[in-house]
């Protein structure tokens, strides 16, 4: 366990083999990740450049794969269902990847099916919270001597270019993932959020009056829709050059409980707004859980012939949102408005949740809906920017 790009898992490549060679031939050999997609592009795609496609096989429709001459099967571990699968198994040897995401009902599950005399789990994952399941199960193991975890920091991989530590440890700078993910230590999410914007907001906002609109090459709108005791935010997001700056433009933030009709002619004049300054407004990207009111903006948007074009925002996982904004305001690339009062307090404002797991706080006390909004503006391109 320990700090990202630390080599943990590519020292995983040399012990599997020899693992899978070893394991006892009776029992199943099992590869388990938080979900396939990620123990592929994790585990066996390193193992297939290393070994060749005929050592390292692919994924079948039932999740069985070969390697090394050895038929084994692979599965996802994100939801309790998933330790269905392992009832009735022998296992005579397990791999877990992202361990710290897995459901707790599956680890669970996995500890009860390595029944051989020679049988191991090996695994790896970065620290998350102290009261984390992983790591009581941890420490109880060294312990007894059942479990050896060793720490790894980023500083220990030798080979990573001292550029690229540097600008990761700066991405990182101010935020609770800077000791997990670069110290490799098991820290607590809480109090601010984005640290480095609240002690210092005035470093990121800048002049409504200096943004020159031809300097904005693409820009996106993103809505969070109001109801039981949330607000409605739209958030528009401009986009300089080569992702040189992302700047919130512009915001919209009602508290009041909208109409559909209220709703709609407020949208319209904030996108007519948004074209008059920046023509290179495309897309809108609104929260998929309000598919008829998303319904009424595109009918309306077609009425009064806008050339944009709505879409089901993505809502991905808020932790990979939260760190994207991070990484951003790291590194120096995000500006916001100055007139973009409420999505500067909310960056401000924005707390950890008092949880075992990373939670952002989200009980009415800080605004969470322009929140969304921005983060919804930028989420397909969030990849790209990276």
């Amino acid at each position: 366990m320990g700090a990202v790009r630390s080599g943990k898992t590519y020292l995983d490549m040399f012990r599997i083999p020899l693992r899978i060679f070893n394991a006892d031939k009776v029992g199943n050999i099992a590869l388990i990740g938080n979900t396939l997609a990620t123990l592929e592009r994790n585990i066996l795609s390193p193992l297939r450049a290393m070994y060749s496609d005929k050592l390292v096989g692919h994924i079948g429709a039932d999740g069985g794969i070969n390697l090394f001459g050895r038929k084994c099967f692979c599965m996802g571990a994100a939801r309790a269902e998933a330790a269905d699968r392992l009832q009735g198994v022998s296992l005579a040897y397990a791999y877990g990847d992202e361990i710290t995401t897995w459901n707790e009902a599956v680890f669970k599950m996995l500890q009860s099916r390595l029944d051989r005399p020679s049988s191991c789990f090996d695994g790896s994952c970065n620290p998350a919270s102290p009261s984390h399941w992983l790591k009581r199960f941890i420490d109880e193991g060294v312990e007894n001597g059942t479990v050896y975890a060793p720490r790894f920091t980023i500083d220990d991989n030798t080979f990573l270019p001292a550029e690229f530590v540097e600008n990761l440890k700066k991405e990182y700078s101010g935020t609770v993932y800077y000791d997990r993910y670069i110290n490799g230590l098991w820290r607590n999410a809480e109090g601010i959020i984005y640290r480095q914007f609240a002690d210092n907001p005035q470093g990121w906002i800048i002049p409504t009056n200096s943004i020159n609109p031809q300097d904005i090459i693409a820009a996106d709108i993103g809505v969070d829709f109001g109801g039981n005791g949330s607000a409605t935010a739209f958030n528009l997001t401009g986009y300089t050059l080569g992702y040189g700056n992302i700047i919130t433009l512009d915001e919209y933030y009602c508290s009041d409980s909208l109409s559909p009709a209220r709703l709609e002619d407020d949208f319209i004049g904030f996108v007519r707004r948004a074209i008059e300054r920046y023509p290179r407004l495309a897309d809108v990207y609104c929260d998929s859980a309000e598919q008829i009111l998303i319904r009424g903006l595109r009918n309306r948007v077609v009425r009064e012939r806008i050339p944009i074009q709505i879409h089901n925002a993505r809502k991905g996982d808020i932790l990979q949102r939260i760190r994207f904004y991070n990484c951003i305001i790291s590194r120096g690339k995000y500006r916001i408005a100055a007139h973009c009062v409420n999505t500067i307090k909310a960056f401000s404002e924005a707390l950890w949740a008092n949880s075992i797991f990373d939670r952002r706080l989200d009980d009415g006390t800080t605004n969470i809906d322009s929140l969304d909004a921005q983060e919804y503006s930028t989420e397909a391109r969030m990849r790209e920017i990276i």
